[in-house]
C-alpha cells in the first residue's frame, strides 16, 4: 500500500473540514447583516400553531432481481406509503400493502439505459398514482423528490423508442394519461407536497453580493432560527411531456407546476430543509417530521418499506438463482 499516498487523502478530508468551519464562522459573524438582506428580498416568517394534519407518504423502488445466461432479466418496481397522524407525543401511523410490477424482459432496447429510464418513469408514475388511491383523504401528501424530477422522469421513460418493447412500457404508456390527471388533481387540491433530498437550485443565495458561495441551504442556516421559513416563487420552467391523449390537460398542469413555491424552513434537527408545494404554509403540519439530519421521517419511513420489500425479493432470487455465480 502507497502509505503517502493514502495519508495524503486524510490530509485533504481534514483541509476540507477546516475550510467549511471557516467559512461558516464568516458567515456567522455577518449573520445580523445576512438576515437583514434575506428579509429585504422575502420574509423570514415563524411556523404558527395548527390543527393536526393527517400527513401520508410515497416512495418507491426499483430493481433487476434476478436472470440468467439465456439474456432473461427479472425486474420489479415496489411503491409502498404509509400515513401519520401527530397527536400529543404519540404518532398514529397507517402501513399500505404495497404494489408491485414484475417484468420478465430480454433487453430489447438500443441501450440498456434505456430500459431505466422506463423504469424510473414508471415508477413515478405509480407514485402518483398511488398517492392519489391510497390518501385521497389525507390533508397532505409527501413525495419523495422535486416536482421537476417527477415530470423529467416520465417524460424520459416515455419518450423512449420502442417503449413497448417491455411490459413495463406497455404499462407507463396505458396509465400515462391518468398518471397526469393524478397529478393534476393533487395539485389543484393543495395536498401535494414535494420534497427534494438534495438541490443544487439557487432561488436566494444569488441575489446576496458578500456570500463567498452561492448556496441557499448554507445561507439560512446561518440566518433563520428552529421553526422560521422563507416562502419563494419559482422562475417558470419549460415542461415537455407527449401530448398524445393529454392536449387540453398539459397546460393547465403546466401552470400549477409554474405556480409552485419553495419553502425552505429550519427543521428540530437544525437543518435547513426544503418542499415545493401551492398550500400556503405546511412547515406547522411536517416540521416534526424533520428530526433526522438528511430524509424527514415520511419519505424514510415509505422508502424503507419499499427498500425492505423489495430487498427481500432480491434476497430470494439470489439464493434460487443457479447462475448467481455466473452473471
Amino acid at each position: 500500500m502507497e502509505w503517502e499516498g493514502f495519508l495524503e487523502g486524510y490530509k485533504r478530508i481534514e483541509d476540507f473540514n477546516s475550510q467549511r468551519e471557516k467559512i461558516w464562522e464568516e458567515l456567522r459573524k455577518k449573520r445580523k447583516e445576512l438576515r437583514e438582506e434575506v428579509q429585504r428580498i422575502t420574509p423570514i416568517k415563524r411556523a404558527k400553531g395548527y390543527e393536526p394534519l393527517s400527513v401520508a407518504a410515497v416512495d418507491s423502488a426499483f430493481e433487476e432481481l434476478s436472470g440468467d445466461d439465456w439474456g432473461r432479466r427479472l425486474y420489479a418496481v415496489c411503491v409502498a406509503g404509509a400515513s401519520f397522524m401527530p397527536g400529543g407525543n404519540s404518532l398514529e401511523m397507517m402501513e399500505r400493502r404495497p404494489d408491485f410490477t414484475f417484468d420478465e424482459c430480454m433487453l430489447s432496447y438500443e441501450e440498456e439505459d434505456d430500459y431505466k429510464r422506463v423504469l424510473k418513469g414508471l415508477a413515478f408514475a405509480k407514485e402518483i398514482e398511488k398517492a392519489r388511491e391510497w390518501f385521497s383523504e389525507k390533508d397532505l401528501v409527501v413525495i419523495d423528490g422535486a416536482a421537476k424530477s417527477v415530470v423529467i422522469s416520465i417524460n424520459e421513460g416515455m419518450t423512449v423508442k420502442n417503449l413497448e418493447k417491455s411490459k413495463m412500457g406497455r404499462e407507463l404508456k396505458a396509465m400515462y394519461r391518468d398518471t397526469l390527471r393524478s397529478l393534476y388533481d393533487l395539485l389543484n387540491s393543495g395536498r401535494a407536497v414535494f420534497n427534494p433530498k438534495r438541490s443544487g437550485e439557487v432561488l436566494l443565495a444569488d441575489k446576496i453580493s458578500s456570500l463567498p458561495f452561492k448556496n441557499d441551504f448554507a445561507l439560512l442556516s446561518v440566518v433563520l432560527e428552529e421553526g422560521e421559513y422563507v416562502a419563494l416563487r419559482v422562475p417558470p420552467q419549460r415542461y415537455n411531456l407527449p401530448k398524445e391523449g393529454v392536449e387540453g390537460l398539459l397546460p393547465k398542469l403546466f401552470d400549477l407546476l409554474n405556480y409552485l413555491r419553495v419553502i425552505y424552513f429550519k427543521a428540530p434537527s437544525g437543518q435547513v430543509e426544503k418542499v415545493e408545494t401551492l398550500q400556503p404554509s405546511p412547515v406547522p403540519a411536517i416540521e416534526d417530521f424533520f428530526v433526522l439530519e438528511g430524509e424527514n421521517l415520511l419519505t424514510y419511513y415509505a422508502d424503507r418499506l419499499a427498500k425492505f420489500y423489495l430487498g427481500s425479493y432480491k434476497e430470494y432470487a439470489k439464493k434460487t438463482n443457479p447462475w448467481r455465480y455466473r452473471i
